[in-house]
């Protein structure tokens, strides 16, 4: 096929044995790639109720038609199995390199499964694949073994090295562990666990194989076409908000509209917001960023200094400041770098690890722990010190760190009292947008597919950034039709795996052109909004398959019943009536059954996915 490199590799770390198949055309063209592939090879080869520790867990990496072509913000890769955080579907993405290069290594999809005897990785090199000892790789942080892995197997022919590994975390199964790829990550969800579980430390990957396009000169006019609207549009063109700071610009967006979640949730705006902006990082920025076909390069490298010890990092993202910074009462962006730092070297998710820190010091303010339980740390709200040392102990799954390696549901199980202030959906931690001043947000955290979540939908644009005149963010009317809307955008980005920055200027239409240039199908609007309804639907039958259902699609406690007391938002709460009536509505109108919120015969008809 143009397009795809028709090939999905299996490797079986158990046996050690690896074996390639065609990838068919009516496959791709029914689920196109990322989340869809994923997700239909998950349901189909996934065993139900499979423990996310099992070796007979998946752990897939694919791929999408536009991948690895000249098309702009469309150089992300997938990760897909089943999550150990929340028991769901998970599904993430990371820029960088390693998608592309994982088509030039010639396949679409790895499917990894089983677990080593001991640590190993993965070599993908020109279409060989080989399984080789990893022992003197495990252990070491994200950023080394990266490092050493790509001095050991250097380039040749020109071919570069792509490598995604796991740290620390991944390999004591700390639960919110990721995927780590040249300063990017497989985020959220724990899928760095469950490679640390198969005893696989890294993937690399070499190889100068080209994508076959079907019209060479279509692809070139449409994403020329992209890369004009890039350069034009304000958001991302040269100077403006993204290639300037990235998402950090949400931090002024949030205070000023009272939905910074600040001390463990309980309020939403933060006093010292300013001082952890974008533009207090920015002045520390010394160089850009650019993942593969990007040109728009939002990320930034600071520099930092917390405690005596120098930072170099590339990043943080708003997640990051929201997480570390307000929700920890923390007014220093040299904490909140160190922090993020450190994330990245054990091998951890920041929205999770910096919640669970905020979580344990409003459990230690309250006095569920003491410094007995803590190791003698002092946890109050804004001790910079104490954020920085309790990332060591939850990368390390040492002292209070173990507790709280699992995430906040599982940490408010084992801490009494705290159930009502643990803040996650289905096991995941909410993102930085309090639902509170923006009840839409609510909706999408309790029906994302891997729990709380903010790209599963969002409605930052819709509801804070250019509402319009009929939108009012503190009402509950229309916002279940919108977020059902909203959802099948980001599956779109999700089944091409094209990046939702580029997509503030880059059009619907222009996607359908450069996948129909690329693989030289007639691909239509009308086919990509039905294969982004099955994708969504699919995900929701594997939810279900598991015993997720509508008692699951709710929020924490805080946000039913505890209103803020300060800043725009002040006094308001997520009326539970009404939101009920919210997923009443959003069932009714995705053609799920309202009673238990799985998939009607109907729907699944009309998907093209009854039999399943």
């Amino acid at each position: 096929m143009n397009g795809y490199m028709d090939r999905i590799a299996r490797v079986d770390l158990t046996s050690l044995e690896v074996t390639t198949e065609p990838l068919q055309e009516h496959t791709a063209r029914k689920y196109l790639g990322g989340k869809g592939l994923g997700a239909y090879l998950l349901y189909h080869y996934l065993k139900p109720h499979t423990d996310p520790y099992a070796p007979d867990n998946l752990l897939i990496f694919d791929t999408g038609p536009l991948t690895g072509t000249t098309f702009p913000c469309s150089g992300r890769a997938a990760v897909i199995t089943r999550s150990p955080m929340t028991g769901t579907f998970l599904d993430s993405y990371a820029g960088g390199s390693f998608g592309p290069m994982l088509k030039h290594a010639g396949y679409d999809v790895l499917v990894i499964s089983g677990k080593a005897e001991k640590p190993v990785y993965i070599l993908v090199d020109n279409g060989a694949i080989s399984i080789r000892e990893a022992g003197k790789l495990w252990g070491l942080a994200t950023i080394d073994a990266e490092r050493l892995l790509r001095n050991s197997l250097k380039e040749k022919d020109g071919a570069r090295v792509s490598i995604a590994t796991v740290g620390p975390a991944g390999e004591k199964l700390v639960r919110c562990a990721n995927i780590a790829t040249e300063g990017r990550a497989f985020g959220r969800g724990g899928a760095g666990a469950v490679m640390g579980s198969k005893n696989l430390k890294a993937v690399a990957l070499r190889g100068s194989y080209k994508v076959a396009i079907a019209d060479e000169a279509a692809l070139k006019e449409v994403a020329g076409r992209a890369r004009k609207k890039i350069a034009e549009h304000p958001m991302t063109k040269k100077g403006g908000v993204f290639p300037r700071m990235g998402t950090l610009m949400t931090t002024d967006v949030t205070q000023v509209t009272g939905t910074l979640p600040t001390r463990n949730w309980a309020e939403n705006v933060f006093g010292r917001a300013e001082q952890i902006n974008g533009n207090a990082f920015v002045q520390n920025k010394t160089k850009s960023h650019a993942c593969y076909m990007c040109p728009i390069a939002c990320s930034r490298e600071i520099r930092t200094t917390a405690f005596g010890v120098k930072t170099v990092n590339e990043g943080p993202e708003y997640e990051t400041v929201f997480s570390f910074g307000a929700n920890c009462e923390i007014g220093d962006p040299a904490v909140i770098n160190a922090a993020d730092k450190l994330c990245e070297e054990y091998g951890m998710d920041t929205i999770t690890c910096g919640s669970a820190v905020g979580f344990a010091m409003e459990c230690f303010e309250k006095g569920l722990i003491t410094t007995k339980d803590t190791g003698g740390l002092d946890l109050h709200f804004g001790n910079g010190e104490a954020v920085v040392a309790l990332v060591h102990l939850i990368g390390k799954k040492e002292g209070i760190g173990a507790v709280l390696s699992d995430g906040v549901r599982h940490a408010s199980t084992k801490i009494k009292g705290s159930a009502d202030f643990a803040i996650h959906v289905k096991g995941l931690e909410l993102p930085g947008y309090d639902p509170r001043g923006m009840k839409g947000q609510g909706l999408t955290y309790a029906l994302s597919d891997r729990g709380a979540c903010h790209v599963r939908s969002n409605t930052l644009r819709t509801e804070l950034l250019a509402p319009s005149e009929k939108t009012d963010r503190y009402s509950y009317e229309g916002k279940a039709v919108m977020v059902s809307e909203l959802q099948l955008t980001y599956v779109m980005f999700d089944v091409l795996i094209s990046c939702a920055f580029g997509a503030f200027a880059i059009t619907p239409e222009d996607y359908v052109d450069a996948v129909s240039a690329t693989t030289g199908w007639s691909f239509s609007m009308k086919e990509l909004r039905t294969l982004t309804q099955r994708t969504w639907n699919l995900t929701r039958l594997f939810n279900s398959r598991e015993g997720f259902d509508r008692k699951d699609d709710t929020l924490p406690p805080r946000l039913f019943n505890e209103a803020s007391t300060k800043g725009p938002s002040r006094g308001q709460v997520v009326d539970k009536k009404a939101f009920e009536k919210m997923l009443d509505e959003y069932y009714e109108a995705v053609g799920w059954d309202i009673a238990t919120g799985i998939p009607t015969k109907k729907t699944l008809n009309e998907l093209g996915i009854a039999d399943w």
